[in-house]
Parts: structure tokens; sequence; C-alpha cells
């Protein structure tokens, strides 16, 4: 049986931020149940580079977040990857929604998000002409990027550091093997390797369940998100991130315009959990409606002609009802399973978190 230092359950971005960091120093192995890179959660969604305000203080949500921000604006800077630092406003449409923006603001300041301020409508509208807003805070630090050039990058270092991928390769089952683990496909292969991680995103929770764990004792079992996004064509640009306030159960961020680094412009997405919990990626206009009706109380423009572009789905810890679920970030020592690291619920903000979460991910490998 082959063996290797690490092996990297899914290629993400955080698998791939993980390996491109690892590689460095070990040898390492990815496995990755797609033919290529990236193809769930990491390049189905808004692409926003994420400041930290939403978050509780001291979650690693908010730690990854604002770490990450920093770390994720370098490496683009220095690898000429196609982003725009062009901040965001996160509005009230309406009076009551007033003191909402004011107790985000806080958290932002307590979170320690740099550059945050409180706005009014008029300075909102002037900097967005097409947006209807009241009032709002400012959030210098947010941004978009290009995430399969982010994720491209990451694959290419890693390969120059002698990383292998393998690709159609879906685990069936990890298993101790020694003082490490031998990881399995549904194809029948086998490799073994000192210390395994699992970021598996939409799956995680099963990898983790093939190795023994009992992810309803642990409260790992994931619930399936699903996001959809429009495209009004009468929505040519627009000069930055505008944001509603978030749903009042954190189920999402709520509906916001999205902006592409090629300057065209949807909206999105919505939120609603998946009966059958499996990936599915169909489109209807089943919630236009939903949809039409968030995107016109702050949008001047008409947008009448909203007709569905693409979709994503999110890892959820948080289950219907339930209040806040961080990220579980974990070497499973506790579990028996030294060096099985665990990351499971990856959800927003972690394409933004992505190179936080292999710093600390990394961080927890026991000798």
């Amino acid at each position: 049986m082959d063996h290797t230092d690490i092996i990297i359950i899914g290629a993400g971005a955080v698998g791939l931020a993980l390996v491109a960091r690892l590689s460095v120093k070990y040898s390492v192995v990815v496995l990755e149940m797609e033919e290529s890179f990236g193809r769930h959660t990491s390049s189905r969604n808004s692409e926003t580079v994420h400041s930290g305000i939403y978050y509780p203080q001291n979650s690693l949500k908010t730690k990854l977040s604002l770490r990450g921000n920093e770390l994720l604006y370098r490496f683009m800077k220095e690898n000429d990857i196609a982003h725009n630092r062009c901040g965001k406003y996160i509005i009230a449409s309406s009076e009551d929604e007033i003191p909402e923006i004011e107790r985000l603001y806080k958290n932002g300041i307590a979170n320690g998000v740099p550059g945050l301020r409180m706005a009014d409508g008029a300075e909102i509208e002037k900097a967005e002409p097409q947006v209807r807003a009241i009032a709002g805070v400012h959030v210098p630090t947010a941004g978009i990027m290009n995430s399969y050039e982010l994720m491209k990058r990451l694959e290419t270092i890693s390969k120059d550091n002698g990383a292998l991928f393998s690709y159609r390769s879906e685990v069936s089952r990890v298993e101790q093997f020694n003082k490490g683990y031998a990881v399995t496909t549904t194809s029948g292969d086998s490799i073994t390797a000192d210390i395994v991680f699992n970021c598996a995103g939409l799956f995680s929770d099963r990898v983790a369940e093939s190795a023994g764990i009992n992810i309803d004792s642990m409260n790992y079992r994931l619930s399936l998100c699903k996001g959809e996004y429009y495209k009004s064509d009468n929505v040519k640009k627009m000069n930055l991130l505008i944001y509603p306030v978030p749903s009042p159960d954190g189920k999402s961020l709520g509906i916001h315009n999205r902006l592409f680094t090629d300057g065209s412009v949807t909206f999105g997405p919505n939120a609603y959990y998946l009966d059958e919990n499996r990936a599915d990626y169909s489109m209807n206009e089943k919630f236009k409606e939903e949809i039409l009706y968030s995107v016109s109380t702050f949008m001047k423009t008409d947008v009448s002609d909203l007709y569905p572009y693409d979709c994503g789905i999110r890892p959820k810890l948080q289950k219907p009802g339930d209040k806040f679920r961080d990220f579980v970030i974990t070497n499973e020592t506790s579990c028996g399973l030294k060096n099985f690291i665990n990351l499971i619920g990856i959800e927003s903000p972690g394409l933004t978190s992505c190179l936080a979460i292999a710093e600390y991910a990394s961080s927890l490998i026991e000798d």
C-alpha cells in the first residue's frame, strides 16, 4: 500500500489552501471525488471577501474571517488574481431596520473590523445611484474575487511543491492503520498516511462517519441549504456591494447584489433547506417573486425582468430553527483518532477565510 505523510480529502478552496501550505514541508496526496477542484461550494457562491462584521465575538468565523481577509488580499495581490476591494454598505431600507444596522456596527467594532462607520442614505445613494437606502454601515474591507483564479493558483503552487492530486477519487472509508490511517476510495484503491484532513465540504460529515465518528452524538450532521441567484438585463454594472440586514434566523446574509470581477451583476442568494439533503443544482422560477420583492426594496432600477442565473449549496451545521453554529475545525484525538482533523460546516465566510483556516488547521497537527 502506498504511503504519504498527509492525505487531504477534498479540493475546495480550504483543501487547496491546506495543500499549498503543508506541501512545503510534507508529502501530500489530495483525494477529490469530482473531476477537478472546487466543483461545489467553493465555486458556487457570491465570491465576496468578507470582513468579520456579522459573527459573534471570539468565534472561529470571526477570528478566521479577520485573519483571512488580510491574508487573502495579500495573496491575491502577490499572485495577480482578479479582485476588487470595492467595499460594501449594509443598508436599512426602512426605519425599523435601523436598530439592526446599529447592532451590526457595534458588533463589527467589538470584533475589530477596521474602518467601519455609519452612513446616511444620501451618502449611500451617491456612492451607488441605483440603490434606495435610508441608512447603513460602510465596510471598506469587503470586496470581490475570482474564486477560480484563486483555486487554480493554489493548485499550481501545491503541484510545484510536489503534492499529488487524485481526482475522481471518492473516499468510502477511513480506517486506523499502524499509527496512522488507511483511506480507501469507492474504486477500491487505498493509501496510508500519518495525518488526514477532512475537507470534504458538503460531504464532510459522511467522511467523518466513515472514520467511525458518531456524527449525531458529536452534532456533526450537516443540513444542506440552497441559495439561488437571479439576473436582470437592466442592471449592467454596480459600483460596490449592497447587502440588506441579514435574515433574523441567521440562515443567510440576505439577498444582495453579487458583483463579478468582469463587471457583471446578479442578485441573491435566497436560502432554503433541501429536504432530501443531497446536492441538487437544478433551477426553476419557484422563488422568483420572493427574490424580486427583496431586490426591489433597495433597487431603484426596474428589475422585473429577473431570470434564474445559477445556484449554490452550503454545508450548514445550523439546522432549521437552530441558533448560530461555528466552524468545526478539530483534531479528533479525544475520539481516539489522533491527527484525523475534521473541518465540518465550512460555509461562509469559508472562502474568505481559506488561507487562515489552513494556517489554523495546520497548527492542530500533533507530534
